[in-house]
């Protein structure tokens, strides 16, 4: 039984690698169809799609096994998240942040999940405390100039968050596509 609970570690371990790896530089927050198959679309051409659900019933009896690692809590919600279940992602995140207090990355989730859901004025609150602790997190700018637009209408205010991210972060992995996106924004002000 050992063995085989090793076995599922080292798999799920080695499935982490992959999937940190894979999604490394790419924005949180995406159009809902492509959320929620995110971990599926972005393995290599070919790959087979994961089940994450063994993933999560994994990573649900270690975090048990261990309450206050933070790390698997982590995990749990990214699992979540790119399952699209983003309600149930919060609570990991949320318990996570009780753990490890002001990790920029999992706020950073945490507030993308509530965007998610349709609670933006949560997200931006959240934003908005990540940049205050950490002001050039460009996660959280390209995060909070999505809200912006999207739930407020607010062209100019997504703009100069995107150029802030520009400035502060010039190998931003997405700077084209953001450029673009400047320029469409700018134009339709005029």
């Amino acid at each position: 039984m050992n063995l085989l609970f090793s076995a599922v570690i080292a798999l799920l371990g080695v499935v982490s690698a992959v999937s940190v790896y894979v999604n490394r530089n790419q924005p949180v927050i995406r159009d809902a169809p492509a959320a929620a198959s995110r971990a599926e679309t972005q393995l290599p051409e070919g790959h087979p799609p994961i089940d994450l659900s063994n993933r999560l019933v994994a990573l649900e009896e270690m975090s048990r096994k261990e309450p206050q690692n933070a790390e698997l809590k982590v995990q749990i919600g990214n699992t979540y998240y790119d399952m699209g279940q983003y309600q149930k992602a919060i609570g990991p995140y949320e318990e996570a942040l009780k753990l490890k207090p002001q990790d920029p990355a999992v706020e950073t989730d945490l507030a993308t999940c509530y965007h998610n859901i349709g609670e933006h004025r949560k997200a931006l609150q959240i934003l908005d405390g990540v940049l205050r602790s950490h002001p050039d997190f460009p996660m959280a700018l390209f995060n909070k100039g999505i809200v912006l637009q999207a739930v407020d209408g607010d062209v100019k205010g997504a703009i100069a968050v995107w150029e802030r991210l520009l400035q502060t972060n010039p190998d931003f992995s997405r700077t084209a596509d953001l450029e673009e996106r400047i320029a469409q924004l700018k134009a339709s002000l005029k």
